[in-house]
């Protein structure tokens, strides 16, 4: 068995939450003996993917007989991998999954999805291909507490002091920015702690004056970062006392997932959680209302909100890498089984 695991089509794209799954699932498949290739004039018999490939390339995969799955809906901060779409309508916020990402998952062989809410929300935009479930493994190798030096590269790079607590959200940013005002009333009531926003930014959109003016008025505490490097990004993480979702759109399996591994309190919007995924005050915090965040981050960073971090991590813990190569590997030779049945 042989896997083509091609890598961002993109170079100049950000390193970002597709880049980190592709990665997860390389190393998953190493740590079971099985063979992947990156290069598409290669020979394989399964090509797994994590965002919408064009149409050129994977008809060529196609007509080749090979078996097909897509990994979707894990990376949704990651604009060159997302695969939903959002507008209003009478004031309510609508999400849909893309029309180009409906095609390509239409032409898979199966497509892995990490909840079953994920899976219900393709069907309702009409995905026919079988569709399972699989939680995304994490390398919790990259997470070494023990590391001192990767830890102060977070320091180092943005010139902190290190006795500061810190406080890590993921994002957007777009014209609306919504639920960004829970994450600087946090920083508003919380002064001697730093605020870090990180968000990729979506090739249509440039920062604009809303941005410009939200930057200028928030408190000296809070930094707005693009994406920034993989090593610095996963520093912060081991930095982070809380990790905050406050927006509304969709989060990214990856990033969640990446928090509990550094043990970072979660605390997440509620319209942000896939499924079953996280217990609200067992392994996160998830609140509905903006105010609702904001007091407990500030009640976490006093020591009044009991932690769950814990809890999570030992969630997170049963989705090794190890773990997750078992499990693709019985989706693949079940799959591959049933083709050749077909064809027989």
């Amino acid at each position: 068995m042989k896997v083509f695991v091609p890598f961002q089509l993109k170079p100049k794209a950000p390193t970002f939450e597709a880049a980190r799954l592709i990665k997860n699932i390389r190393g998953a498949l190493e740590l079971n003996d099985i063979r992947y290739v990156t290069n598409i004039a290669d020979t394989f018999d399964i090509a797994h993917y994590v965002f919408v490939e064009p149409d050129n390339r994977l008809t060529d995969v196609i007509e080749r007989g090979v078996f097909t799955v897509c990994s979707a809906l894990c990376c949704e901060n990651d604009p060159n991998a997302s695969f939903i779409q959002y507008h209003s309508h009478d004031g309510k916020r609508i999400s849909t999954l893309k029309q180009k990402a409906l095609k390509f998952l239409n032409k898979m062989n199966l497509v892995l999805v990490p909840t079953e809410t994920a899976k219900q929300f393709l069907i309702d935009n009409g995905v026919t291909t079988p569709i399972e479930v699989l939680l995304p493994g994490v390398n919790l190798s990259r997470f070494d507490f023990s590391r001192d030096d990767e830890k102060e590269l977070f320091h180092r790079y943005f010139s902190e002091e290190k006795d500061k607590k810190l406080v890590v959200a993921m994002g957007e940013y777009s014209n609306n920015m919504d639920g960004i005002n829970a994450f600087i009333n946090a920083a508003k009531k919380c002064p001697e702690t730093l605020f870090y926003y990180i968000g990729c930014e979506d090739a249509a959109y440039k920062f604009g004056m809303n941005l410009k003016k939200l930057i200028k008025k928030a408190p000296r505490n809070v930094k707005f970062k693009s994406t920034i490097p993989e090593d610095i990004y996963r520093s912060a993480l081991l930095n982070a006392s809380v990790f905050m979702f406050p927006g509304y759109r969709t989060a990214g399996i990856i990033s969640i997932e990446e928090a509990m591994a550094a043990k970072c309190q979660l605390v997440l919007r509620k319209q942000a959680i896939c499924d079953k995924m996280l217990v609200d005050e067992e392994t996160a915090y998830i609140a509905e209302f903006s105010e609702t965040l904001t007091e407990i981050v500030k009640g976490y960073l006093e020591g009044q909100v009991k932690p769950t971090n814990e809890k999570a991590y030992q969630e997170i813990s049963k989705h090794n890498l190890e773990t997750f190569g078992q499990q693709l590997r019985t989706i693949y030779q079940k799959r591959i089984y049933d083709i050749d049945l077909r064809r027989n």
